[in-house]
């Protein structure tokens, strides 16, 4: 890919717009009035009596009506004697213009997603704010569209800007100069899916496996730093090439970062993965706050460079901006996307067992909330509308699709060979420019394999509504698995804690379900949790307070438990004693790792393979 690219930005760089075989987008943000930009674009030479301007309704990502027509106003065409054209607008999104072939360009104002009303109902990543002299959220489908039927020709970008802003994108730069900044992108597909961030330059740049890795940030009080979050995150993009065979499919890779104060226009706060970079748009706060959302986030998005960059289906490859198919295998766009971000973190040793099988366990407690009576095909499908309900759940039983393939194939393979390996594999067979076709890709993967029996398990399980069997999928790695399990042990009173930062100390949330226990001990909302038998409890000991609580205490014992409680308006030291009695609890989704020394031969070969444990 690497010099493919380079290929294409050296014509880039030599090619004359009179060929007419390309656009040229100009944009103007030195000249910005009431949060509006103006945008000319110059088309390639059109045919026919009539052209058809495309604002996308839709974007790769979002899986929700977007409609960025709704911010173009005052479009114009002229011809090639400068003279003003006649336009139709057929709906939000698309306008007609007559006399194609004599179109010069044509020429409107575009406002920005996020100063309206609530965002204007699109998700902050995915939307367009634009603050003179501040900062310019440039997610390029907001800005410019394509005439229908020339969305595969090249796109040249050129953005008038103050001297003193920087842009940071994953788009070819053909030319920077105080001024002027002209970027290239070989179809519109590449250049809808190139974000770019303008404001004071503050960024962080690293090389991994040949790639330029770049973090951009605005920070409206400068509380977070681009140095700052790189170091966040540094580590993932060498631990994610060893994980993809010891190269990235890309040589350009920006974190743009956008943080806010107080709520976002749409109330919603997250990322949006694009192929060669990802949007963030949080809250501005400490990186104490913020550190893991930034190393856990972009581990997922960075893993889109696996699946859909180099594996997608022909839905993706030939994106419909306006009325998209949708392919059936979300669970691996974004289900085996999820799970790979896992798993390189507890493979490279950032994340250790017992916090890997918590995650996945919370991801099996989620999706328990989802219909589990539609395949998973079927719901990707229909992602878009009747089950649009349901997507959610690509994060969450998507993640744990990939950890079952995973397993599966390391099962089959004697542990040699799991999801990590069928990327790069799918990845060779395919890549950027061939698709694959959607009903095919189970026998693919099969074939792909080496595994012909993976193909029945994925329609099964995937094209199936038949639940995945976790624990047989777990025992070689000596993990054990139950549904639910009913247990006695010592009560700790049933009461619901919760963490107060502000005081760092562990609180009484809810003391609706107490148990004889905890009512004769006399827990109230809002006691804060000292000491538990003797021992300082806080929130990272907590867990283990209470295991040995439980493991060395008898029905009758005393237990005394020290709590601040607030009195007429001070705090004061309250211990509160009972006597230990015995529970029964149910717990669902029980993951438990077997410690190493009680594991077989087999099994510690397995567990190695698996997450090098």
């Amino acid at each position: 890919m690497k010099s493919w690219v380079s290929i294409l930005c050296a014509l880039a760089a030599t090619w004359s717009f009179g060929q007419n075989d390309q656009y040229k987008v100009e944009i103007d943000i030195n000249h910005i009035v009431d949060d509006q930009v103006k945008v000319r674009v110059f088309p390639p030479t059109l045919e026919g009596e009539k052209a058809v301007y495309n604002m996308p309704k839709i974007v790769p990502g979002t899986y929700d009506v977007s409609d960025f027509g709704q911010f173009v106003q005052s479009l114009i065409a002229i011809d090639t004697s400068g003279n003003e054209m006649s336009v139709e607008k057929l709906d939000v999104n698309r306008w007609e213009i007559d006399n194609a072939p004599a179109l010069s360009h044509i020429t409107y104002l575009v406002n920005d997603s996020y100063d309206e009303p609530r965002g204007a109902g699109i998700f902050e990543p995915a939307g367009t704010n634009i603050e003179a002299n501040v900062n310019i959220v440039f997610n390029p489908f907001g800005f410019s569209g394509y005439f229908e039927g020339t969305k595969h020709l090249p796109q040249e970008l050129h953005v008038t800007k103050p001297a003193n802003f920087y842009g940071e994108t994953s788009m070819q730069p053909v030319s920077k100069t105080d001024s002027l900044d002209v970027f290239y992108a070989h179809n519109y597909y590449a250049y809808h899916d190139a974000p770019i961030l303008y404001a004071a330059a503050d960024t962080a740049s690293v090389t991994v496996a040949g790639a330029r890795i770049a973090v951009a940030v605005y920070s409206p009080n400068g509380v977070v730093t681009a140095a700052e979050i790189m170091n966040e995150v540094e580590g993932i993009f060498p631990a994610a090439a060893e994980y993809l065979g010891g190269t990235l499919p890309v040589d350009r890779y920006s974190i743009l970062v956008y943080l806010t104060e107080g709520a976002s226009g749409s109330g919603a706060f997250g990322a949006l993965e694009h192929m060669t970079s990802t949007v963030f748009v949080l809250p501005e706060a400490p990186m104490s706050a913020l550190g893991q959302t930034f190393k856990d986030v972009t581990a997922h998005e960075f893993f889109h460079i696996v699946t859909p960059l180099n594996i997608h289906s022909e839905q993706i490859h030939d994106y419909d901006f306006m009325n998209p198919q949708m392919s059936q295998h979300l669970w691996l766009y974004e289900g085996c996307t999820e799970y790979a971000a896992q798993h390189v973190q507890v493979k490279n040793g950032d994340m250790d067992l017992d916090t890997f099988l918590s995650v996945m366990k919370q991801k099996m407690a989620t999706a328990s909330q989802y219909d589990s009576g539609i395949a998973f095909t079927e719901m990707s499908k229909k992602a878009l509308g009747e089950h649009a309900s349901q997507y959610g759940n690509v994060y969450e039983q998507g993640a744990l699709i990939g950890m079952a393939l995973d397993l599966k194939l390391r099962a089959l393979s004697g542990g040699n060979y799991g999801t990590q390996e069928l990327m790069r594999d799918l990845s060779a067979e395919y890549g950027v420019e061939k698709p694959f076709k959607d009903e095919e890709l189970f026998s693919e993967i099969a074939r792909i394999s080496g595994q012909p029996e993976i193909e029945a398990f994925l329609e099964a399980h995937v094209a199936g509504t038949e639940p995945i069997p976790f624990a047989e999928l777990l025992a070689p790695a000596g993990i054990y698995y139950a549904e639910q399990e009913t247990k006695e042990l010592i009560s700790g009173g049933n009461i619901a804690i919760g963490y107060n930062p502000d005081t760092e100390k562990l609180i009484v949330m809810d003391t609706k379900g107490l148990d004889s226990f905890g009512q004769d001990l006399g827990f109230k909302d809002g006691d804060q949790i000292v000491e538990w038998n003797g021992t300082k409890v806080t929130i990272e000991n907590l867990r283990d307070v209470l295991d040995t609580y439980r493991s060395e205490t008898e029905v009758g014992d005393k237990v005394m438990v020290k709590v601040m409680r607030e009195k007429n308006g001070k705090e004061k030291t309250v211990k509160l004693k009972g006597k230990a009695i015995m529970t029964t609890r149910t717990s669902t989704d029980v993951l438990v790792a077997a410690d190493i020394s009680e594991l077989t031969p087999e099994q510690k070969a397995f567990r190695k393979a698996w997450i090098n444990k």
